[in-house]
């Protein structure tokens, strides 16, 4: 409450895999940035993400959910993913990981590439975890917007640098394709991935977005 007025629902994803942060421990974690400035550096006090990192352990919270279905892991054990996102973005992705990594020796899934971007290394989430995977399991791409002495570089950036693969993995059908993160990345990804598709001989990304749709194949949140 602020002011006497309830402040309004906030949306998180939940980071972990089906069966749990802890399995069988019935825990989930969520993926939060504390924000306590903005990027001038003027003093804010963000509602959320402040109020759910001063909870202690054992305090009681509401929580209702969960609302939509587009980011569902496909049960397909040979899929492919193809994975886009940017800061707190990442807590799907890393559900989803998480889950193939723990059966790496079910020998579980398709390829996994992601592409994750952040303004420096260190506003990444799970930078430290990401760096431990095995080159043989994910293709990691990071992209950094803000290192001083370094051009900019954007996830669409990174796309179009691994137009090979990523147009490889745009026309299997058993690969499946998540973008979530800030709404300002959308519009720049769909344009890397139309691209992409014309510099491979794919069809146009029109016909193939909407393929990808029809075949769920296609997932995108962004906030």
């Amino acid at each position: 409450m602020r002011n006497g007025k309830p402040h309004y629902v906030r949306l998180y994803s939940v980071a972990s895999p089906r069966d749990g942060e802890r399995p069988r421990y019935n825990n989930v974690a969520l993926t939060i940035k504390r924000v306590t400035e903005n990027h001038e550096g003027k003093t804010v006090a963000a509602s959320g993400s402040n109020y759910m990192c001063d909870l202690k352990v054992g305090d009681k919270a509401q929580v209702v959910g969960p609302y939509g279905t587009s980011f569902l892991m496909p049960n397909h054990p040979g899929s492919s993913l193809l994975m886009v996102c940017t800061g707190t973005g990442s807590a799907p992705m890393r559900a989803m990981t998480e889950r193939r990594r723990r059966r790496i020796g079910e020998k579980e899934g398709g390829e996994l590439m992601l592409f994750f971007g952040a303004r420096r290394p260190e506003e990444l989430p799970y930078f430290g975890p990401l760096m431990k995977l095995p080159k043989e399991f994910i293709d990691i791409n990071l992209a950094f917007s803000r290192v001083p002495g370094e051009p900019k570089r954007y996830v669409q950036d990174l796309i179009r640098a691994r137009g090979d693969k990523v147009a490889r993995l745009l026309a299997d059908e058993n690969c499946f394709v998540y973008v979530c993160g800030l709404k300002g990345m959308e519009d720049g990804v769909l344009e890397a991935f139309a691209d992409v598709s014309h510099a491979h001989g794919l069809p146009a990304w029109d016909e193939l977005k909407a393929q990808l749709v029809a075949q769920s194949r296609l997932h995108i949140e962004t906030y």
